[in-house]
């Protein structure tokens, strides 16, 4: 019995401790870093970069905040409508004007979506602005 408490107790540790850690541990990725994207590709990932455009799509009012010059080959953060309650009342009003031009780090989970590299912001958490 006591063989047993302490395996599973080690197992506990094993699979719960250690990715805690390493998501801790995440070190920062350059936003303009094509190669490390690709791949960090479905993993939890910390981006570092600054936003040189956004755009609301129209149908379906979609924000994505753009990480590089020309968006359809550069990282963007995606905020889906009805995440954008959150950042009203974390007074961030309009996220799409709010983040332009600024340095930020984001994270969440890194996907491909019709061929580029983007993340998910479902909360005002997930994007830090490193300079005004």
């Amino acid at each position: 019995m006591k063989k047993l408490f302490i395996s599973a107790l080690f197992l506990s540790l094993l699979l719960f401790q250690f990715p805690i850690l390493a998501v801790n541990n995440i070190s920062r990725i350059k936003a303009h870093n094509f190669v490390q994207l690709l791949s960090n590709t479905s993993k939890y990932v910390k981006i570092e970069g600054k936003i040189y455009s956004s755009e609301i799509t129209d149908d379906s009012k979609v924000i994505f905040l753009n990480f590089g010059k020309n968006y359809n080959t550069s990282l963007s953060a995606v905020i889906y409508n009805f995440d954008v309650p959150a950042f009203i009342e974390a007074g961030i009003g309009q996220p799409d004007r709010y983040f332009e031009n600024k340095k930020v780090v984001i994270e969440g989970i890194l996907r491909i979506s019709n061929g580029k590299p983007e993340i998910v912001i479902n909360s005002p958490s997930q994007i830090k602005v490193l300079d005004k």
